[in-house]
This record gives structure tokens, sequence and C-alpha cells, in this order.
């Protein structure tokens, strides 16, 4: 399995992944809870499972569109008051729970390509992280 179809495989399953990531997030990270006191965590978790889409079309593609997303998502991340140390964490709880999620299907090449993934993608989430970057 590769990172494609991980994420083919997240759009496709009934299983929660997104939910049991903040679950175990706001479990692991009791200070970060703050960050979604008012938000509606269903809307958050579509959100996130978009925002996995992107980091796999970066890391796969390089598209420019997602990479203005990722500005743009690294803008708002700066304005909701997320710390850049705070994504390394939100990287390694959702590194256990596809893990999880994969079970038999995880290998060490998949964790290594969520990883660049994910950091790749934290690169391009920082240029915009205090600049002005809209939709």
């Amino acid at each position: 399995m590769n990172i494609s179809e991980s994420v083919e495989a997240l759009l496709n399953s009934s299983d929660r992944v997104v939910e049991r990531f903040y679950e175990r997030l706001l479990r692991l990270h009791p200070d970060l809870r703050h960050h979604f006191e008012t938000r509606d965590m269903e809307v958050q978790a579509s959100i996130v499972t978009m925002a996995l889409v992107s980091v796999e079309a970066w890391y796969s593609n390089r598209f420019p569109a997602t990479e203005h997303y990722l500005k743009v998502l690294g803008h708002r991340h700066y304005h909701n008051g997320v710390r850049p140390e705070d994504f390394a964490r939100f990287r390694d709880v959702l590194l256990t729970v596809l893990k999880d999620f994969h079970s038999d299907d995880w290998s060490d090449d998949l964790a290594r390509q969520w990883f660049d993934a994910i950091n790749q993608a934290v690169q391009v989430m920082l240029q915009g992280y205090e600049s002005v970057y809209t939709l």
C-alpha cells in the first residue's frame, strides 16, 4: 500500500478515523483542547479529511492549487493560535491512528510516506503562517 491508496481507503471507509484522531490528540494533549471548544467537530472532521487529501496531493503531485491551499491552512492555524511546534504533535498522533486504521496493511514504507508528506505539507503551511493567504 502507498499513500495514495491509503487516502483512498480513508475516503471509502465508514470507520471514523478522524474522530479517533481527535479523541486521541485531545486525550494526549489536553492543552490543545481550547482550539476546538467552539468548533463543530463533525465539520472539523470533514476539514481534516480534506486536508489529508491535500497533503497526499502535495506529496504526490505538487499541484500549485494545493500549495496555495496549504498556505491558507497555515495562515488559518496562525490566527487560531496553533503554534508551529504543535504540528509535530498532530503528525505523531495522526501516524498512530493511521497505523491502527490500516492494521496489517501498514508498513515502514507507508509510515515513511505519511511522515514525509505531513512534514512537507507543514513546511508549506509555515510559509503561509504569518503571511496573508486567503482562498
